[in-house]
């Protein structure tokens, strides 16, 4: 009788634990820019399904990722590491995250007590594993198998248009998976490819011809398509910034076609994201998931005429960012600085397993609840190729590239979002240069980071010995 008791208590207890962990459904699209969503105003794109999520949850208006590149960005979402840390200096081979000796998000919501799969987009080293022709292993996911389709990065040579080869079957894996009963509680990742497809506009005239005939139905240019005053010399350099798929000789017409079409990819994955739902919404599992949208860059769209990301201009370093617990009112936060590397420590936080101290993001969900949390200094970003970091302090923003003249630039985020006027030599403003370049230093020296002009010099070298794996 006392056995039959304590195994009783134990299967309570054991079915208790289970129940109180909640599942994680986390969504990430790849280049979609943080204003690129109906619900944040944007009138020349319709989101509905992402708006409905976010008419559910909490949505970040201020949510950057450590570097605006696919690789380096995705390296630092799954281990909340800097991706200098990691030996990830852009899109290069030698970048696989089971390399690094590092805890990734998987193995750890592994410990406690998930089931990880993973469909669609990884890149961190292989892009699409479960195109990959040997079976491919990830750091702490099951690889949801593909069921159609063809590996994106050999691509239709007849289009060139990726997306669609891959994440309708991206999108139907992790409706299967939903489909499926799961006797753990579960993080479950659906990786979709576009709006990176915008990358193939200046290449191929296909997407040309998507744009309307009509001009009057097409965005008009960005507020910010001028450049920025005080402009740095290696983000005017006609070569790496302005020579790049010719760009540099694009008219205006040709840039608000850019802008059409890239809202066009947008709403193509907004209606996946919106199957994804729908099947959660009829599974079993409704009540008991969190769902998370990001992406691992932006896009900087024709702001300062640039195109693609890798910028640590607003456009390309931000990214949509909604947490949408089940039964949470909506909700929209503008004052609180987060990134991308925050993500693992808060699913770690709702499934209840302490976060290492190497982690450099912290858990949101006590904003996600609204109880205190704990504000920070300052969020940190960087890039390598042109070699610049970022410190985004409550309402400034500074930048500081390695090489070249005019190196640094200060933005007054709040009375100058779109980034026009660099504040770098207003003498009124010393103080706050100084302490905006104390915690670059600081952030620096506690990520081991390397002496400013080492990474343009160590990523050439890996270029040369390897060659890029992924340069859009």
């Amino acid at each position: 009788m006392r056995m039959s008791a304590l195994l009783s208590l134990l299967l309570w207890c054991l079915g208790a634990n289970a129940a109180d962990k909640p599942n994680i459904l986390f969504l990430i699209a790849d280049q979609h820019m943080v204003d690129a969503l109906s619900c944040a105003g944007n009138p020349y794109v319709k989101t509905p399904n992402l708006d409905r999520l976010a008419a559910r949850g909490m949505r970040f208006t201020r949510s950057y990722v450590a570097y605006p590149l696919c690789v380096p960005s995705r390296a630092s979402l799954f281990s909340s590491r800097m991706p200098h840390e990691l030996g990830i200096y852009g899109n290069t081979l030698g970048t696989d995250l089971a390399d690094k000796k590092v805890p990734t998000m998987g193995e750890l919501m592994r410990t406690g007590g998930y089931e990880t799969a993973y469909a669609g987009k990884w890149h961190v080293h292989e892009a699409f594993p479960a195109y990959a022709p040997k079976k491919k292993t990830m750091p702490g996911f099951d690889v949801l198998p593909a069921t159609g389709g063809k590996d994106p990065r050999k691509g239709d040579k007849k289009t060139e248009q990726k997306g669609p080869q891959c994440d309708p079957f991206t999108a139907e894996a992790g409706i299967k998976f939903l489909g499926d009963k799961h006797e753990k509680p579960f993080l479950l990742t659906v990786s979709l490819l576009n709006p990176h497809d915008i990358c193939e506009f200046p290449t191929f005239d296909g997407f040309k011809t998507m744009a309307p005939q009509d001009e009057t139905q097409l965005p008009p240019l960005r507020p910010n398509f001028k450049d920025t005053d005080k402009l740095p010399s290696t983000l005017n350099d006609p070569k790496a910034n302005r020579g790049s798929w010719g760009y540099g000789k694009w008219q205006d017409l040709r840039w608000r076609q850019y802008q059409w079409v890239y809202y066009r990819l947008v709403e193509s994955t907004d209606k996946l994201i919106g199957d994804v739902l729908n099947a959660l919404e009829k599974s079993p599992y409704k009540d008991n998931t969190i769902v998370v949208y990001t992406s691992d860059h932006g896009e900087m769209l024709g702001s300062h005429r640039m195109i693609s990301k890798e910028k640590l201009y607003e456009e390309s370093v931000t990214v949509p960012l909604i947490i949408a617990p089940p039964g949470q009112a909506g909700s929209v936060d503008k004052t609180h600085n987060v990134i991308g590397m925050d993500l693992m420590p808060t699913f770690l936080d709702y499934a209840g397993v302490a976060a290492p101290a190497s982690l450099r993001g912290k858990s949101l969900r006590p904003l996600v609840e609204g109880k205190p949390f704990a504000e920070r200094d300052y969020v940190a970003a960087e890039s390598f190729d042109p070699e610049a970091r970022l410190i985004r302090t409550s309402r400034y923003k500074y930048v500081r590239y390695a090489l070249g003249e005019n190196r640094e630039q200060l933005f007054d985020l709040e009375n100058d979002p779109h980034e026009l006027k660099n504040l770098i030599a207003d003498a009124s403003l010393t103080k706050e240069i100084e302490r905006h370049r104390g915690f670059l230093a600081e952030w620096m020296k506690l990520t081991h980071d390397l002496e400013e002009g080492k990474g343009t010099e160590l990523l050439a070298k890996i270029k040369a010995r390897e060659g890029d794996a992924d340069g859009k």
